[in-house]
């Protein structure tokens, strides 16, 4: 019992400090998610489905978070940059916007 002593106010102390410590949670969404989202709004838009590709990191969901999608036209196979930002963030909720380049890249 005298050894579980100092360990257990060790922890207490740990808890104090940790309790002092406030911290903001960001949510995250997977670059799938996120390019899926983008999908189902230009196909609404536009009436086809294209092709959207976020990379591979998950991204936090910040207000006006930027991130670099690609777009493929799936009738021509034409690729276009299509940035879609994080327009506004509810928790884990968002809204998006996604801009696609007028010319598709070389």
């Amino acid at each position: 019992m005298n050894r579980l002593a100092p360990a257990l106010a060790a922890a207490a102390v740990v808890a104090a400090l940790l309790s002092g410590c406030t911290a903001t949670a960001t949510y995250t969404v997977s670059p799938e998610d996120l390019a899926t989202t983008a999908e189902n709004a230009l196909e609404q838009q536009v009436g086809s489905r294209p092709d959207i590709d976020c990379g591979t990191e998950d991204i936090d969901l910040v207000k006006g978070t930027v991130v670099p999608c690609i777009l493929t036209d799936p009738a021509s196979g034409d690729r276009f940059d299509a940035p879609v930002t994080i327009e506004e963030v509810d928790g884990s909720n968002y809204t998006i916007g996604v801009q696609v380049a007028d010319a598709p890249k070389p």
